[in-house]
């Protein structure tokens, strides 16, 4: 299954199904169910914005849960939408029931699938 790597609050914001937009510098063309990496490094420039808590924000360096990526478009009215930047449009945001410790990368990566038995997913 393909995954990308997003950091905290944000990974979490997604899984939980909150978080309804994903700001890329790039679009994108997959139209399918990926996992959410949580990164080592959480986002602080946006530090003092008002975000719903997760306890799924706590993890790091982590698969945290999936998501569906739907479309991708410049003009989302999200309020997570930031100006100027890509929109992936995201939906079905699950949590997994136990996260799966993996390492991140930049763009798309590969989890295997034996480490998403069903199991694991909500």
């Amino acid at each position: 299954m393909r995954a990308i790597s997003v950091r905290q609050p944000w990974a979490g914001l997604i899984v939980d199904g909150v978080k309804d937009v994903e700001n890329r510098n790039s679009r994108t063309h997959v139209r399918e169910t990926i996992c959410i990496q949580a990164s080592l490094k959480p986002d602080l420039s946006r530090r003092g914005m008002k975000a719903p808590w997760s306890r799924h924000q706590n993890r790091y360096g982590e698969i945290i849960g999936t998501v569906k990526i739907v479309g991708c478009v410049r003009s989302s009215r999200s309020v997570w939408a930031i100006r100027g930047r890509w929109h992936w449009i995201l939906e079905q945001g699950r949590p997994l029931q136990s996260p799966i410790p993996y390492k991140g990368r930049l763009g798309f990566f590969h989890v295997p699938d034996r480490l998403l038995p069903p199991s694991r997913c909500r």
